[in-house]
């Protein structure tokens, strides 16, 4: 059965939601679990390895389909002195092992001579991705539930970050660089090891053997597959299909909407259904002759969220938007309960569209970061895909639907 909200300390998954763009409201830092990700320095680049050093220092170091899966296929150049690969993955047409989508899998681990009375190392892991998230937000959360200090941070691509941070392990430091990347449905993280006795020494090494670091076989692939829905043959959009498409509300072509909404990733004891995430897709078209400052003003005046008030905005984000969009903004609101003790606190991401035809208004409210930072980074994933695609025509069939790269995405402006 469903919840009230304050019963579950969850917003109701039945929640009416109407999209919103509220202006000259004073921004708050974002952050994650306390952390202002905008603060953290990039990581400091390091001049590749020469062809000379590459030849004479340095030894070249791979699996191919590791668990049967190209997705997981990878080279990098380690230390001639280091080990060969100590922990190698099990790999073989026979193999009956699967990569785990819950924890990291093992690929690989290289070991360094003693320097100091200590020594590095370098281990290469991978899972599955069961839901839309970015390599960003999924290495944060990592690192942030695990206890260890951020230091460094640079995001190449939504599914490419590569991080410095602090690890203690048995009383012994380290400075781990560490790389992720996403390929297909996969995550794969490369981490060197430095103790911090040698990080002066060894800190262009370090950076130098993480860069090397690549997939074999890149893919094209999404985590998630994904479904596209159309209202009538006017406005198309995609979505991850982990999200239900719950509401489709047409009654003319003049205003449009439907619903997505993400329930119960979470283990439960009970057969509760908590809401993870809620989108809201509304279609206004110009023939109406109504003004994109009038159609945000009636969505200002209607915003109504039982026991919830809006509060500071958080940030703007920037999306790649379809060539079909002339303009769009979207921000993202704090949405607080006016029971803080039994009700969670959630965020309100709206984004605000127009096309030569018709107005979009997409909205959703999620958890907060604060709150729930893991289920936060996937529905803002999802957001993306919904925000990114939508768009005026239908994808030609020549056209893969499941694939983030196809051509109206590469042309947005």
């Amino acid at each position: 059965m469903f919840t009230s909200m304050k019963t579950a300390n969850h917003l109701p998954l039945n929640l009416s939601l109407i999209a919103v763009l509220f202006a000259l409201m004073v921004p708050v830092a974002a952050q994650a679990q306390g952390v202002d990700l905008k603060k953290v320095p990039s990581v400091k680049e390091s001049a590749p390895l020469s062809d000379a050093d590459t030849k004479s220092k340095m030894k070249k170091a791979r699996e191919v389909k590791p668990y049967n899966k190209d997705d997981l296929s990878f080279e990098i150049m380690v230390p001639k002195d280091w080990s060969d690969n100590t922990q190698p993955p099990p790999i073989g047409p026979n193999m009956d092992q699967k990569l785990s989508n819950t924890v990291l899998s093992i690929l690989g681990k290289f070991v360094s001579p003693p320097k100091n009375l200590v020594r590095s190392h370098i281990t290469i892991e991978a899972l599955e991705l069961p839901y839309e998230i970015s390599a960003q937000n999924w290495v944060v959360n990592y690192i942030l539930t695990s206890g260890f200090s951020l230091t460094e941070m640079s995001e190449k691509s939504d599914k490419e970050i590569e991080v410095v941070y602090v690890q203690v392990d048995r009383d012994q430091a380290y400075t781990v660089r560490g790389r992720a990347i996403i390929n297909g449905p996969t995550l794969t993280i490369v981490r060197y090891y430095l103790p911090q006795e040698n990080q002066k020494e060894d800190e262009a090494l370090q950076a130098q053997v993480v860069q090397s670091f690549h997939m074999l076989k890149p893919s094209k692939e999404g985590i998630e597959k994904r479904e596209q829905y159309g209202f009538l043959d006017q406005s198309y959009f995609n979505y991850p299909v982990s999200w239900d498409l719950k509401d489709r509300n047409i009654l003319s072509i003049e205003r449009m909407s439907a619903l997505l909404s993400q329930q119960s990733r979470r283990e439960t004891e009970d057969d509760i259904l908590y809401l993870d995430g809620h989108i809201k897709v509304s279609v206004i078209s110009k023939l109406l002759k109504t003004t994109l400052e009038q159609e945000i003003e009636t969505f200002r005046d209607e915003l109504s969220i039982p026991d919830y008030t809006l509060g500071k905005m958080i940030e703007k984000v920037e999306y790649k938007y379809n060539r079909d969009i002339r303009s769009g903004k979207a921000q993202i609101y704090e949405l607080m309960p006016t029971d803080p003790v039994k009700m969670s606190p959630y965020e309100y991401l709206v984004s605000v569209m127009e096309g030569d035809e018709y107005y979009y208004f997409v909205s959703m409210v999620s958890p907060s970061r604060d709150q729930d930072f893991f289920t936060w980074a996937q529905n803002m994933q999802a957001a993306r895909i919904v925000i990114e695609s939508m768009r005026r025509q239908s994808v030609s069939m020549e056209e893969d639907v499941n694939d983030p790269y196809y051509d109206y995405l590469k042309q947005a402006e």
